[in-house]
């Protein structure tokens, strides 16, 4: 039986909610023996808005939770049995998310409500602030709430979504405005036109604002946010992806690109000194760099390998990819606009020195796994956002002869049960 907020050794009174593949889902009515663990939730929404699970635990035991989650996931799904340590890097656990995605509603008296839908619902939740989003996010959430924004937030459709992103000193802030706008009107009507303008106007930090149709975009106020980590600085467009926490950014791309660079580094080193005519370290290793983004990984990795191949099938991500690589001065970046799949059935280059793959939740894929198994790569390196698909992932790369080297676990995201994770692995000679 699953049951949600319940801890383990608690005795609940519980509800049958349903039966999915002879498992019982149901929902906490009553906790009759609480365990020590448990904390007081400090949201007021908690248990009602779907966006966070944990918050009546500790987040030090939240972590140790998850660290079991991912090595038990690894085991029934992967069959790979990781007994060594995954070594767990945390941070702030409040007021991290530089990114919010707050559901709008229309009411029968007019007025429009923001919050966040119920877990498995599209019930709204109405809030005033929500404990994990950043302070400028909301300071712009508390303004929406008030009357005046209510009356403009239904006027244009009305918007039915309103997605935040705060830049790295969350301090600048990029709106995007979603609803089911009349398609019988110009795409740039006059009442869209006058909302944009009055968020940059009205809004604290709001400095772009897009009213998306489909798949089309009209920006107001700067095209694009600048998001700096480490010692680069990434533009950002609408409709792009990019990491929705702000804390552990560096950590993880340090995680990602350094131990990679220096492996490759030591090898390239050796041959180097063993052969007088070879050419100098890293002049030509390769590295790509699949679900690239707006490559957040991919330039930091261009510091340290001859070339970088980097990959993205969203075409705003893409765009922005080759904006960030050039304005970085790094020729040795070749952005490419099109599916992991896509490019590895056309690439003919055998045994790049690393592939990094950081997929969506659906994870990399067969198809895309067997082109890649078959170029073999000699690192990989997988940034997942969802155990299930990595534990799958690495099922079949062990299969063709990969060994993982190292599994750490990066919590982006605390009070919910998210799981962003790091495996290294290598091939086998």
């Amino acid at each position: 039986m699953l049951v949600p907020r319940a801890l383990p050794g608690e005795r609940v009174e519980v509800e049958e909610v349903r039966t999915a593949k002879g498992v019982v889902h149901a929902r906490p009515l009553r906790i009759l023996e609480a365990v020590p663990e448990r904390v007081e939730p400090p949201c007021p929404y908690f248990g009602r808005c779907g966006g966070c699970q944990y918050q009546h635990l500790r987040p030090e035991l939240q972590t140790a939770a998850k660290r079991e989650i991912l090595r038990e996931t690894l085991r029934r799904i992967g069959k790979i049995n990781w007994s060594a340590e995954i070594p767990v890097h945390a941070a702030q656990p409040w007021n991290y998310r530089n990114q919010a995605q707050l559901k709008a509603a229309l009411q029968p008296d007019g007025k429009v409500r923001l919050g966040f839908f119920e877990a498995e619902s599209h019930r709204l939740v109405s809030i005033d602030a929500c404990l994990i989003v950043s302070p400028r996010l909301n300071a712009i959430l508390a303004e929406l709430r008030g009357p005046d924004w209510s009356e403009r937030l239904a006027g244009v459709a009305p918007v039915s979504e309103i997605e935040l992103l705060a830049d790295d000193c969350d301090e600048e802030v990029m709106m995007t405005l979603r609803g089911s706008f009349d398609r019988a009107c110009a795409f740039d009507g006059d009442g869209q036109s006058a909302l944009a303008e009055e968020c940059l106007r009205l809004l604290p930090g709001v400095t772009s604002v897009a009213i998306e149709r489909g798949r089309a975009f009209r920006v107001f106020g700067k095209p694009a946010l600048s998001y700096a980590v480490g010692g680069f600085r990434y533009q950002i467009s609408h409709g792009s992806f990019f990491q929705a926490s702000r804390f552990l950014l560096l950590e993880l791309v340090a995680a990602v690109t350094s131990a990679a660079v220096a492996a490759i580094l030591r090898s390239a080193q050796d041959k180097f000194c063993d052969r007088r005519d070879a050419a100098p370290p890293h002049r030509d290793t390769l590295a790509l760099d699949l679900f690239a983004g707006v490559g957040l990984l991919t330039l930091p990795l261009a510091r340290g390998f001859g070339q970088v191949i980097a990959v993205e099938s969203n075409a705003r991500s893409a765009a922005d990819l080759a904006a960030n690589a050039q304005a970085h001065g790094l020729s040795n970046v070749r952005a490419v606009g099109q599916s992991a799949f896509d490019f590895l059935r056309r690439f003919a280059r055998a045994e790049p020195d690393l592939v990094v793959l950081d997929p969506p939740r659906a994870g990399v894929g067969m198809p895309t796994l067997k082109l890649l198994a078959g170029a073999r790569p000699k690192r990989i390196h997988y940034v997942s956002c969802h155990p299930p698909t990595l534990a799958r992932d690495l099922a079949y790369l062990v299969e063709r002869g990969y060994q993982l080297e190292s599994v750490e676990l990066f919590d982006f995201f605390p009070q919910t049960f998210h799981i962003e994770s790091l495996v290294r692995l290598a091939s086998q000679p």
